[in-house]
């Protein structure tokens, strides 16, 4: 089942962040607030929307739960949520083979 929460990035870092349900920011996805109804979850986004000094250009995105946990429904915030390097392993690229590739370039 589909669930929405709240992420924007950090002013201070660009850091991807999520909305946890007291209004705190984290960077885990695991910690968000989710809520099945996309229209209770806009409440949530026009406060984060007044949120500026904070966080920048906050959206609703989609995740739903499994085993591991929440995860993303969409390739671009899965990668937002993972970081380059997981994102890169999942999809059966030598992470080490990138790093030293960026290192060297």
């Amino acid at each position: 089942m589909q669930h929405w929460t709240v992420t924007a990035n950090r002013l201070d870092d660009g850091g991807v962040t999520y909305l946890r349900a007291d209004r705190v920011w984290t960077t885990d996805l695991q910690d968000a607030w989710t809520c099945p109804d996309k229209a209770a979850a806009e409440p949530l986004l026009a406060w984060a929307g007044e949120q500026e000094h904070v966080i920048c250009d906050p959206y609703l995105i989609t995740v739903e739960y499994s085993a591991e946990g929440i995860s993303p429904l969409k390739e671009r915030e899965r990668i937002r949520a993972e970081g380059p390097d997981a994102t890169l392993r999942r999809l059966g690229y030598d992470v080490g083979l990138a790093n030293a590739h960026r290192q060297a370039g």
